[in-house]
């Protein structure tokens, strides 16, 4: 790496891709994925997602010319801050430095720096965090939701699964074969019906029926699919959750067509739930969901207590660039107020302790106009997504203590 540096004073010269670069995947559900196999069967639909997901990365080289660039420092000056960096109790990777722009040092102090955290070191503290016996509660979205059917919180109605296996799900209809999910779709349930990984992660996969008949069925932003390919191609071996769809509040009519939701970090400790972090989450006109990975979403920083959107960003390979209006439609961001935040704050509250065995734990809260419901709820979170909407390093002091207290001293 050294030496890669010295003989690229100018960071000018074409660069070569280098499958050997280290690069951290944008999961801001928890998981890493590796690169996907080019040989795979792009047809199935959670494999596609990936597919476009992990596309080649820049190069080392491409990062470093861009934080010259943008900050007008000298090379082995950016070189030097980030080794100390990687080294430092963050661990932050090269793409990590580059993408949340901690080379921008008139906006982050040396102090301000040191607390941004490599998504690496998100699953070693949860598994100090987090009783791990109790993962399956929240990634099984199915058990997940028998779990809180009897809490009082609101979450999407589950209309079906489809699961080809021999598992069984007592109280929801199950689909194993193309005739059966003909059947439901045709059906009165089967209109605007929301489809999703039941174990996934990062919207992988996910679809939502606009029309069906006898013969086929037409799925948003896809061509008209028959029940056969759809059940052998799209869907495969990968159990789904059919859900009646759920809609925006009205407040996010000028931003976003699709479901918007709040990613809300939690610790959980013996005084009760804090909130260090708050993302909005807006989907482009483009894309059925909210993720920050796919192009052209935003991710929006809130304030924690009032929901007052802070900031708002889109991403790309190299960054994320800072908006003021919605770059699609040109409505105010900043300043503008998250509705109905003291019943997503109460929500929180109330469904965090379900599940008090999960210390670290995030979930993503939809607004509609009968009040907040919960998609889903997460072991862990990642930090990459609060790093890179706000600006700012996941270790704060708060933060830190909690991680501290739990046993995990490597900070």
């Amino acid at each position: 790496m050294t030496a890669n540096i010295s003989d690229t004073r100018d960071f000018h010269a074409p660069a070569a891709r280098d499958s050997r670069d280290a690069g951290v995947v944008d999961h801001d559900e928890t998981a890493v994925i590796e690169q996907a196999d080019p040989r795979i069967d792009v047809d199935h639909a959670v494999t596609r997602d990936k597919v476009d997901r992990d596309q080649a990365k820049p190069s080392m080289l491409d990062y470093l010319r861009h934080a010259q660039m943008k900050s007008g420092r000298r090379p082995m000056e950016l070189a030097r801050e980030y080794f100390r960096l990687s080294r430092g109790r963050g661990k932050l990777t090269l793409e990590e430095y580059v993408q949340y722009g901690v080379y921008d040092t008139t906006r982050h102090s040396s102090d301000e720096q040191s607390q941004f955290i490599a998504n690496k070191r998100h699953w070693p503290i949860t598994h100090i965090c987090c009783d791990m016996t109790w993962q399956a509660t929240t990634e099984d979205k199915w058990l997940c939701s028998h779990i809180l059917a009897g809490s009082g919180v609101r979450i999407p109605e589950t209309l079906a699964v489809i699961d080809k296996s021999d598992r069984s799900y007592p109280g929801t209809h199950k689909i194993s074969t193309a005739e059966q999910f003909r059947d439901f779709a045709t059906s009165e349930d089967g209109v605007d019906l929301f489809g999703k990984e039941n174990r996934g992660i990062c919207s992988f996969g996910v679809f939502l029926i606009e029309d069906a008949d006898e013969n086929s069925m037409k799925l948003k932003g896809h061509d008209q699919i028959s029940y056969d390919t759809f059940m052998d191609q799209f869907v495969g071996e990968t159990p789904y959750l059919l859900q009646r769809q759920v809609t925006n509040h009205s407040f996010f009519d000028p931003y976003a067509d699709n479901l918007a939701t709040v990613r809300v970090c939690i610790l959980l400790d013996e005084t009760g739930v804090k909130i260090p972090f708050a993302v909005l989450k807006l989907p482009s006109r483009e894309n059925l969901a909210d993720s920050f990975w796919r192009p052209g979403n935003l991710a929006c920083d809130l304030d924690t207590q009032s929901g007052k959107i802070q900031g708002a960003r889109s991403k790309d390979a190299l960054g994320t660039t800072d908006h003021e209006v919605h770059p699609e439609t040109g409505e105010p961001l900043l300043g503008q107020v998250v509705p109905m935040w003291d019943q997503v704050l109460d929500l929180a509250h109330r469904c965090a302790p379900i599940f008090h065995s999960v210390r670290y734990q995030s979930m993503d809260i939809a607004i509609t106009r009968d009040g907040p419901v919960l998609i889903e709820i997460n072991t862990g979170g990642g930090f990459d997504l609060p790093q890179l909407a706000s600006g700012r390093g996941f270790l704060t002091d708060e933060v830190c203590d909690f991680f501290r207290a739990c046993g995990y001293t490597k900070l």
